[in-house]
């Protein structure tokens, strides 16, 4: 391995188990190998606790009614024996909002059980004290995560329905008074944004406000439209605006160092991506368990292509699924141009280009087009939601 990725390396494995450090060893080295036959197990295990919101965010797409709506504890531990003690992290952000789990406090202590540092977002409404005090007291969430997708009542009620601001910002202080209280340095908090044309102009105040706070980590992306959004909530559209309002929003994070702001890079820098890509690792290094057991290969999947599953009668190992003839296919095709995609948004997908073309911007308006071998369900379901 080169150099830098052997850094990387070292300073993943910190503060891991010796089981999951040297299986982030060797995933690294089938990596960098572009091994299709794996030795190692994916280091990051997303699994979906939820389908079920009770938010109706403009940027968010309507989920089949039909299938499982929730994890159920005995899947969820089966996923944990096989997944979790070679993980470096698991991750509970997709999906639904997973305070709307009843079992989510006992979920979270079988994670705990193996040590594994965990991930977990919400919509920040629906956040109790008695299960916060016993997140924080039993450490069973590293990082928790908030999306918030603006610093004004007004932006926020507007972008994610059915939110209430203040209740919101109630909850994100009540979790650290308690963390304070208990003398506890976890979770860190992590602030999430979705950046568009309407809130774009709020950033430095955000970060303002939540350095104030004591917030640890500010992540904003590019929004992906859907749901008929109009273009020009895009920034895509507006590089200049946005760049200007990048500037002063570092300036004002240079005051908190404490506080981390990730932004995303302007059009201009992700252009070369479009002729020199990078190479996918998500093949190796990820999968997503859905509620209802399919195991999907990275987020960019959608659903429309499964692995096989996990759970239910007709469920495999997930060892033999992971070095599966069709997971082995798609680590052989996703990097290489010359061949025919296992998936075919593998081609065109902004993880390997870059955000620097617009159709990366106008995702749910232009992805089915990348993908012929979507079923006609998947068409009609994108469709209804994209013109709500």
């Amino acid at each position: 391995m080169h150099y830098s990725s052997v850094k990387r390396v070292v300073n993943i494995v910190r503060n891991m188990t010796i089981k999951s450090a040297l299986n982030v060893a060797v995933n690294q080295l089938e990596i960098s190998r572009q091994s299709s036959m794996l030795r190692s197990l994916p280091q990051i295990v997303d699994v979906v606790l939820t389908k079920m919101c009770n938010l109706k965010c403009i940027f968010c797409k309507d989920y089949e009614t039909s299938g499982d709506k929730y994890v159920s504890t005995r899947n969820f531990e089966m996923a944990a024996r096989q997944l979790f003690p070679t993980a470096r992290l698991v991750s509970i952000c997709s999906g639904g909002e997973p305070y709307l789990h009843r079992q989510l406090i006992d979920l979270l202590r079988i994670a705990r059980q193996y040590k594994v540092e965990t991930w977990l977002l919400s919509n920040g409404m629906l956040l109790r004290e008695d299960l916060i005090r016993a997140i924080i007291t039993e450490e069973l969430i590293s990082r928790h995560g908030f999306s918030v997708d603006g610093i004004k009542a007004s932006t926020v009620e507007a972008i994610r329905v059915r939110a209430n601001f203040d209740v919101i910002i109630n909850n994100i202080k009540m979790l650290m008074r308690i963390r304070e209280k208990e003398c506890k340095k976890k979770p860190s908090i992590v602030i999430r944004y979705a950046l568009m044309y309407s809130n774009i102009i709020e950033l430095p105040d955000a970060v303002q406000y939540w350095g104030e706070m004591g917030v640890d980590t500010l992540n904003c992306s590019y929004l992906s439209l859907c749901n008929n959004i109009a273009d020009q909530e895009s920034l895509y559209f507006h590089q200049d605006l946005m760049k200007q309002i990048f500037n002063d929003a570092r300036e004002v994070a240079s005051h908190y160092p404490h506080l981390t702001v990730n932004l995303p890079p302007p059009i201009d820098q992700e252009e070369p991506k479009l002729h020199t890509p990078i190479k996918c690792d998500w093949p190796w290094r990820f999968v997503m368990i859905d509620t209802d057991g399919r195991v999907l290969p990275c987020y960019k999947s959608w659903g429309m292509i499964s692995m096989g599953n996990l759970y239910g009668e007709n469920g495999k190992l997930f060892k033999e699924l992971w070095n599966s003839s069709q997971y082995q296919y798609l680590r052989r095709s996703v990097n290489d141009n010359a061949l025919h995609k296992h998936f075919s948004y593998c081609s065109v997908c902004e993880y390997r280009f870059g955000m620097g073309y617009k159709d990366a911007h106008l995702n749910d308006a232009t992805w089915l087009d990348y993908i012929p071998e979507a079923s006609e369900k998947a068409r009609v379901i994108a469709n209804r939601s994209r013109n709500r």
